[in-house]
């Protein structure tokens, strides 16, 4: 007689993206079977294939299990690792930061990690706030900081979520929830399954793009002259909401040269760009520059949503500046079905920004440069980390909580000059990577199947935010890897921190987080699906609010930026030609993989196994390339190698390829073609898209099939 079947199907949600999705672990005598969608959960009809190969991460044969020590010097091709004991790792942590102090030291904790470690941002946060840093590398300036900080600048705060299950036209820019936000798919599905239209502005005409009522493919780094080129039709027409704008913006004010009203200003500059010129600057034509226009101010509601795509130029900030003023001018913010702020449970910070005196955050890096970007808030770049470690005779220490800076940030040769250069670095991660070569500890992390998490909200409706949830751990972290959040804690032990982390008692500091919404600890264990907590959206809360700017308007004019030495309007100049590099060269994240995560699993390579170039059609004719060919892509600071693949659904002169990939054997890395020292002059986020590039046909047909991940 069998013995009975211990399978578990065990209520969880995935943490592997900002995505979150709600799914079952499929558990047996400990092991990670499967994950499999929970379709009663807010954020749970599905799933994509990274969340499908959890247990190939869980099981990884090289996954690091012991804390390591380097025993050889930094360069050598090998680091000599030695197995130590966590306590020899931590006491050495302890010893050394005290020793080089907290202005000496960063911490990072960066969303293009190896660990999924969105779980344990606060707390990251709160340790180099309770020590005395002042500058965190996070990664804000290429991910969510046009998103969610410099939106700002015209209302005071993010962009918020598009109110899906009301709108009327949904517009993205520069986003496919295809591969990024699965759930936002799912929403926006069903959004037009109920008959709303959906806009997608996007060099690449992929995912969404596909149903999409209209797509419009600008040239890679065009989008701020298509944005400007939509404001003069809406007010060339008269499609905007002139007693919203008088009621509660600028528009109406006099401008502050002297010259007319503020929207008189923003009406001179965006009639630089009528719709014939628009396509000249974008390729995308005239008429669909008119039809989008007709669309986002016909089919109302309209709600939009715009991330990575426009962020990472070198002129985000006005880009994404322009996106929020066209927006803005629809009158649509925070009304229903427009871009909205669904109430969120009201769980309690705990990033302790305020453990940070101003005297300390006078030292964070670039703070005078760029002082309206992220080091405002103690976010640094890397550039300006590695530059200031480069130029400083004091001994500096780096503490990386899963970045793998060589892979997902431009300048590598800057990078390993200063990693090689630190005084004392320490990595968590869950595989070796090629930054872990650099590093003097290693610390071995639990993947997100094992650890427990909380989410508070789920973002992409307001039933999804009402939903709480406890992640539990779903399998035991091999030999005696941790998580990251009690690895802050032990840190924090051992820098005499304890006072600030709740008596060193996690426990202590959960329940902490989740007193402000009533709930416990144990009243989550008790739900393993997760607690609902009654909240509804308000509506237009300007109306008794205000925006939270200065003036309590919407600012079409940023006093903010002019007194920074900026243009207060949004502008575009068009890039310099240079007929070695004819064409643009972009980016973007694929299903299988997130950042440089995953390429080690057998069923990701299987979908994905090696890096690729997509061509436009004009590109791959003008090179001589055919599918399958292996090309080398070239950009002034450098170039890449890949797998070509004609693509007709690419804007004209575009090459759109893979980041994330390496090789010991030949240059894949995407980051080799892009300029560290070309960024955005308000965030410093790299220019990572648009990038001016060649394409060559080599002499292999076959493109690189022996790359690492």
């Amino acid at each position: 007689m069998s013995a009975p079947s211990t399978r578990q199907r065990i209520p969880t949600y995935c943490a592997l993206c900002i995505s979150r999705c709600g799914c079952l672990a499929v558990v047996e005598d400990g092991r990670l079977l499967g994950v499999e969608p929970d379709p009663g959960h807010p954020t749970g009809k599905t799933l994509c294939i990274k969340a499908k190969a959890a247990p190939e991460l869980v099981h990884h044969p090289d996954r690091l299990t012991m804390p390591l020590r380097r025993t050889r010097l930094k360069g050598e091709a090998d680091p000599g690792w030695r197995a130590i004991s966590w306590d020899e790792a931590l006491d050495e942590i302890g010893d050394r930061l005290r020793a080089i102090g907290p202005l000496a030291t960063t911490f990072a904790v960066t969303t293009p990690s190896g660990t999924a470690i969105a779980d344990s941002f606060g707390w990251i946060h709160r340790l180099a706030h309770a020590f005395g840093s002042p500058n965190l590398i996070f990664a804000t300036e290429n991910c969510n900081w046009h998103k969610d900080f410099s939106p700002a600048l015209t209302w005071g705060a993010g962009i918020g979520m598009p109110d899906y299950e009301n709108t009327g036209c949904i517009l993205l820019w520069g986003f496919d929830p295809a591969a990024t936000w699965l759930a936002q798919t799912e929403e926006i599905r069903r959004a037009q399954k109920r008959g709303a239209h959906l806009v997608v502005i996007d060099p690449r005409g992929a995912g969404l793009a596909r149903s999409a009522d209209l797509w419009l493919a600008p040239r890679p780094g065009s989008d701020a002259a298509l944005a400007l080129g939509l404001i003069h039709l809406l007010l060339e027409d008269g499609h905007i909401d002139r007693d919203f704008l008088a009621r509660h913006s600028d528009a109406f004010d006099p401008a502050p040269d002297g010259r007319g009203t503020v929207l008189e200003r923003l009406a001179e500059r965006a009639a630089g760009f009528p719709p014939e010129r628009v396509a000249e600057l974008t390729g995308v034509d005239a008429a669909a520059v008119r039809q989008a226009a007709r669309l986002i101010t016909t089919s109302g509601p309209l709600s939009f949503f715009t991330w990575t795509g426009t962020c990472q130029q070198a002129n985000a900030t006005q880009t994404t500046r322009a996106i929020n003023l066209l927006y803005a001018l629809t009158g649509w913010l925070d009304a229903p079905g427009g871009n909205v702020w669904f109430a969120r449970p009201p769980l309690a910070d705990i990033a302790g920004f305020e453990l940070v005196d101003a005297a300390t955050r006078q030292h964070t890096y670039a703070r005078q440069e760029r002082p309206l970007g992220p080091s405002s808030k103690g976010w640094v770049t890397s550039r300006d980390f590695f530059n200031a470690v480069l130029a400083s005779p004091v001994p500096h220490a780096l503490v990386s909580f899963g970045g793998n800076f060589l892979l997902t940030k431009p300048g590598a040769a800057l990078a390993e000059k200063a990693l090689a250069g630190l005084d004392f670095f320490v990595q968590t991660e869950l595989f070796h990577t090629p930054t872990t070569r650099w590093a003097d500890l290693v610390l071995p992390v639990a993947s997100c199947w094992e650890r427990p998490g909380l989410q508070g909200g789920f973002m992409v409706s307001q039933a999804a935010e009402n939903h709480v949830q406890l992640r539990p751990a779903v399998a035991a972290p091999p030999g005696e890897a941790r998580a990251d959040t009690a690895i802050v804690f032990a840190i924090a032990r051992r820098l005499g921190l304890d006072r600030h982390f709740f008596g060193g008692d996690p426990a202590a500091g959960l329940a902490h987080i989740l007193a402000p919404a009533g709930l416990t600890p144990e009243a989550l264990r008790a739900a393993p699906r997760g607690l609902t907590v009654p909240l509804a959206t308000r509506y237009r809360n300007y109306e008794d609010e205000g925006f939270a700017t200065p003036s309590g308007k919407l600012q079409l004019w940023s006093a903010a930026l002019a007194g920074a030495g900026h243009d207060p309007l949004p502008d575009y100049a068009p890039p310099a030609v240079d007929p070695q590099f004819p064409w643009r060269l972009t980016c973007g994240k694929i299903a299988p993989y997130c950042h440089s995560q995953q390429r080690n699993q057998p069923a990701l390579r299987r979908h994905a196994p090696q890096p690729v170039a997509e061509l436009a059609p004009d590109v791959a004719a003008a090179a001589g390339v055919a599918d399958g060919d292996k090309v080398a892509i070239r950009a002034a600071s450098g170039e890449m190698r890949a797998a070509a693949r004609i693509n007709r659904h690419l804007a004209a002169g575009t090459v759109w390829a893979q980041y994330g990939w390496w090789s010991t054997q030949e240059a894949v890395n995407y980051n080799a073609c892009s300029d560290a020292e070309c960024f955005d002059p308000v965030a410093g986020s790299n220019a990572l898209r648009g990038i001016p590039c060649a394409v060559e046909r080599l002499a292999s047909d076959r493109g690189p099939g022996s790359t690492l991940g």
